[in-house]
């Protein structure tokens, strides 16, 4: 199978707009669940990880294109697939939300941001997305070390078979409405 070529200029516009969208809303979700996260350390765990991901969404916002007369897509999911499949992710409500929160964050959500973003770094050009693809990997570094933490996390939460079985099936679910939305980027 023959290797895509560079990203070309437009794609990487697109990819932008979209990584800059998924980092606010990630952000958005695991600083929501904070506060109503009954489990200490795990509590702790998405606050640090809520900022990882504005830091990220900050970092992805200063390579929004500013090209005479070019006019950048809007920091929108890809459709509303993509949306509804974030929304998703955030529902899960009550005390014993923690297990359905942490698969959907850190089972779903996690790797398919990380092989998106290994993806795009492997396509970048080395001269005209010398910055994407520095910005790419400083996101890539952190988001590998933050899922493992998470995954991490989610195993020690899940110490019943009833944990374990609730957890794969809220795990298929998300990975149906990821596959429908078209992926992290559509």
């Amino acid at each position: 199978m023959a290797r895509p070529g560079p990203v070309p200029i437009e794609e990487a516009d697109r990819l932008v707009a979209r990584y800059l969208w998924l980092e606010r809303r990630r952000f958005e979700v695991l600083g929501a669940w904070v506060t109503s996260t009954p489990e200490p350390e795990v509590a702790q765990l998405l606050a640090t990880q809520a900022h990882h991901h504005a830091w990220h969404a900050s970092v992805w916002e200063r390579h929004l294109p500013r090209r005479s007369g070019y006019v950048a897509p809007g920091t929108a999911p890809a459709g509303p697939g993509l949306s509804a499949f974030v929304d998703a992710v955030a529902a899960p409500a009550g005390p014993g939300a923690t297990v359905a929160r942490l698969v959907g964050a850190f089972r779903v959500l996690a790797p398919r941001a990380v092989s998106s973003y290994s993806a795009a770094l492997a396509r970048a050009s080395n001269v005209s997305g010398a910055a994407f693809a520095r910005t790419c990997r400083l996101v890539l570094a952190d988001q590998v070390a933050d899922w493992h933490d998470g995954e991490l996390a989610l195993q020690g939460v899940l110490d019943t078979d009833e944990l374990i079985i609730q957890a794969a099936r809220h795990q298929g679910e998300l990975e149906r409405r990821l596959l429908a939305a078209g992926g992290i980027t559509g």
